[in-house]
């Protein structure tokens, strides 16, 4: 497809209240988008450290030791995460909650997989679809989405049926999702793709020149 023709592509598009674009500059062998499971990796390293407090495993079951070794958090979890803005993603018997720095489970076990706080809310999977939940374990943004990854400068990529778009933290799809491959926000620009298109589009949805 032409540079003109991928133009026209995202014009017919944007009909339907979907961004306007502009001419592309399309880039060449750019890399591909992350997928959601390098967004919520499990632990598998005893040297994670974050906050302070390292990931211990203790023969199959993990915990958290502090800066001088002592373990500081028995290890009785099946997998979890570093801690970020003072919780932790912690897996009990197949099901995923949160800790604070003391170990008190302070968000219930309840989720199919889980990701790290950042910026106050946290990635869930429940039913097989991805949200967030807020430091309260309340559900912030419904899990609806097939694909989601975390937020970035305040935008997050989601992925609805087969399609790309991006959220804002009240879970408004402020771009639509008209996309076949995205990669998160950075410096106000995002990595798209269309068919064999690739660009750039800005905060607004707008296809950068």
């Amino acid at each position: 497809m032409k540079p003109s023709s991928f133009v026209a592509l995202i014009g017919s598009l944007a009909i339907n209240g979907f961004n306007t674009f502009h001419q592309p500059a399309v880039a060449e062998q750019l890399p591909p988008s992350r997928h959601i499971a390098e967004a919520v990796r499990p632990a598998n390293a005893s040297n994670s450290q974050t906050d302070s407090l390292v990931i211990a495993r203790v023969g199959q079951k993990y915990g958290y030791k502090d800066a001088n070794g002592k373990l500081v958090i028995p290890a009785r979890f099946d997998n979890c995460y570093d801690f970020f803005d003072g919780l932790a993603a912690v897996e009990i018997n197949g099901e995923w909650g949160y800790i604070d720095r003391s170990g008190e489970l302070v968000i219930p076990a309840q989720f199919d997989r889980a990701g790290s706080f950042d910026g106050g809310l946290a990635l869930i999977q429940l039913d097989e679809k991805w949200g967030y939940i807020d430091r309260q374990g309340e559900i912030a943004v419904t899990p609806i989405f097939e694909e989601a990854e975390t937020f970035s400068e305040d935008l997050a990529k989601v992925k609805v049926g087969d399609k790309w778009g991006y959220i804002n933290k009240r879970g408004t799809l402020v771009i639509a999702p008209i996309f076949d491959e995205v990669d998160s926000f950075h410096n106000d620009t995002a990595w798209i793709r269309i068919g064999k298109q690739v660009g750039y589009i800005d905060r607004t949805g707008k296809f950068l020149q």
